[in-house]
């Protein structure tokens, strides 16, 4: 592959000669770029290297973010930005060469366009889209939900066991209507309320819905289960905003905070729950928030969002069972998703959650009657009990 533009001219006997110009030529999955100047009477030419990129170099119209730029490493998505010098600036930092000429913004106008959805969570076609390739996209059936069920019910009862099970529902509901956001029918109408629970009780549900979202590379990668406190100034409190948004419309799970941890989450609850989170004062800087969110605290903290409230009975403690291989259930959402999405038209959360619900009772009860019907009563009591701020 070789692309050139020319950038300057000369004219002489009629004939338009091109002196100095930008190349572009691939070798195995590098992108060569160079700022070539000719002789117009020998024609030889002078090649100066200005950048090493990734081959796989796009600007993409992704259907949920919108444009932007991309670049694959090996079929790995390595960088995106909205801003072309952002993304050089990213490669920089991964030890591609990038020179600072100012030469280097014509490649923008030479690399491919391309419909392509980067961000991770299901395509309208109901794909699992993972573009850090650490997802185990295979549909287990019922088997996570058993193992689920069987570590539930030996942790909690009553209350709790109700609640338990609704924030696993909530999770697979999350997953499973990632495409339903941004569609054209419910586009500023989606009311994505936060999942909160309140008291200590359902602190250890962490660990379930962490291998059912994927596990640590699931974290890892696009920090599905975020437990750490980001100890940094305000600044960098803007960038892990950023980083649990950005390109991601998996669910978000906060787990183990307290009120003080909750405020280095600031810019990520001021708007839960609505179409953007704002990341300046101004309002100038927003991300579009595809994320839902489940929230793990010590107690009901004043977070300005819609918010779904639990409130967990105080539980004696009890001897925690044993870590179970449990499968994530990616595959299994995107089934719900291409089977049952007409019923998935909701444009609130909780109305959502419960059509899920239905379809994880009907999916599942040939192969589990006891979970499938105990997941239709736990959405049937949490619906009772649920507080709405």
């Amino acid at each position: 592959m070789i692309k050139e533009k020319c950038m300057t001219y000369i004219v002489s006997e009629r004939q338009k000669q091109c002196t100095k110009l930008i190349r572009l030529w691939a070798v195995g999955a590098t992108l060569f770029v160079g700022l070539v100047k000719r002789d117009p009477d020998s024609g030889e030419e002078t090649v100066k290297d200005l950048a090493h990129l990734p081959r796989e170099i796009y600007f993409v119209s992704e259907p949920y973010f919108g444009e932007m730029y991309v670049a694959y490493e090996n079929g790995k998505l390595i960088a995106t930005s909205w801003s072309w010098d952002s993304l050089l600036r990213k490669l920089k930092a991964r030890r591609y060469h990038v020179s600072r000429s100012t030469y280097l913004s014509v490649v923008k106008t030479a690399i491919p366009y391309v419909e392509k959805t980067v961000s991770a969570g299901l395509t309208d076609r109901g794909d699992v889209v993972d573009p850090f390739g650490v997802l185990d996209k295979a549909d287990y059936g019922a088997e996570p939900l058993k193992v689920a069920y069987e570590w539930v019910r030996s942790i909690y009862s009553g209350k709790n066991a109700v609640y338990a099970w609704f924030n696993i529902i909530a999770a697979v509901a999350h997953v499973a209507v990632s495409p339903l956001k941004t569609s054209y029918y419910l586009r500023n109408q989606y009311l994505d309320y936060v999942v909160y629970n309140a008291g200590v009780g359902g602190y250890d549900m962490a660990y379930i819905l962490e291998q059912l979202l994927g596990g640590f590379y699931a974290y890892d990668a696009y920090y599905t289960v975020v437990y750490e406190l980001p100890h940094f100034a305000d600044w960098g409190r803007k960038y892990m905003a950023a980083r649990l948004l950005d390109l991601n419309r998996l669910p978000l799970v906060l787990a183990w905070q307290t009120r003080r941890t909750l405020t280095f989450y600031k810019y990520v609850l001021e708007s839960a729950g609505g179409e953007y989170v704002v990341l300046d004062r101004r309002g100038e800087k927003r991300i579009p928030n595809l994320r839902g969110l489940i929230i793990f605290a010590d107690d009901v903290h004043n977070i300005p969002a819609r918010k779904l409230v639990l409130r967990w009975e105080p539980t004696q403690t009890r001897p925690s069972p044993a870590k179970l291989p449990l499968k994530p259930i990616y595959g299994f959402a995107a089934r719900l998703w291409r089977k049952h999405r007409g019923r998935l038209a909701a444009n609130k959360l909780p109305y959502l959650v419960k059509a899920v619900a239905k379809a994880v009772a009907q999916e599942i009860r040939d192969e589990a009657e006891e979970v499938a019907t105990f997941t239709e009563y736990a959405i049937d009591e949490a619906e009772r009990v649920l507080s709405t701020d």
